[in-house]
């Protein structure tokens, strides 16, 4: 049988078509209503458009008025046990909008206004976030350097590093664990500089033979039954990290 066009038919398709052309948008990218949204962390409203952010938990979108507020909420979900973000976005700086974070370089900033004093800024492009450095004290890190270097630590892990090695010899740490080290030099008859292999961001780690201990931080993004503590000089193996957890999303799934 077949079915007339009629006028009644195209009111009732005019009607219904475009409520199922946007229940099928489940792509659309996330929306912060600047001027409108609420920061979900400090609460001011977000009207500041080049340095808000945003995470997604469940599809559910939470919004933040900068990249600091939205790294301590996501924090203490962490601390928690409560779910992570399944993503996170930043607002580029020079105003492109919202990026995934894995994508971004951040300026950490002593000298430029920043939302809530955070001092941190978001760039797409690291040779402009190079640009609007003001000293060579000013860090360029990425999202996992970030982390590191403004969350909130775990704990903190005091070793002695003496002329045979660390003590103790084996520090273990969970996957996600973001830790601060201090280590003391003890008997040592020269500066010892150390690397830990498989962790090279964390660059080269000087101990002092005064004695005077240093401090680091480390974020655990990867597993591992021993991650080597070499020392620079002899290639000598003064201690290891042991680092538990899951290899992949489908082992963390389960």
């Amino acid at each position: 049988m077949r079915c007339a066009l009629t006028r009644r038919n195209l009111l009732i398709a005019t009607l219904i078509l475009p409520g199922l052309v946007a229940g099928c948008g489940t792509d659309r990218e996330p929306e912060i209503a600047f001027g409108i949204d609420g920061c979900s962390e400090c609460g001011m409203l977000i009207d500041k458009e080049k340095e808000a952010a945003a995470y997604l938990v469940d599809r559910e979108l939470s919004p933040f008025c900068s990249t600091g507020c939205l790294l301590k909420s996501s924090e203490n979900r962490r601390q928690q046990d409560r779910p992570l973000p399944d993503r996170v976005l930043i607002s580029d700086y020079e105003g492109s909008g919202l990026h995934p974070a894995g994508e971004m370089t951040f300026l950490l900033t002593e000298s430029l206004t920043t939302v809530m004093g955070w001092g941190i800024l978001g760039f797409v492009d690291r040779q402009v976030a190079l640009a609007h450095r003001q000293s060579e004290d000013e860090q360029l890190v990425d999202w996992i350097g970030l982390r590191a270097s403004r969350g909130e630590p775990d704990r903190t892990i005091n070793l002695v590093l003496g002329p045979d090695g660390l003590t103790p010899e084996t520090t273990q740490l969970e996957k996600g664990a973001l830790v601060v080290w201090e280590i003391e030099g003890r008997e040592l008859a020269t500066d010892q500089v150390l690397v830990v292999r498989g962790y090279e961001h964390l660059g080269e780690i000087t101990i002092s033979a005064t004695g005077e201990p240093v401090t680091f931080r480390m974020l655990a993004t990867k597993p591992g039954e021993g991650f080597p503590l070499i020392r620079e000089s002899d290639g000598a193996v003064v201690g290891r990290v042991r680092v538990t957890g899951a290899h992949t999303p489908d082992e963390e799934a389960i």
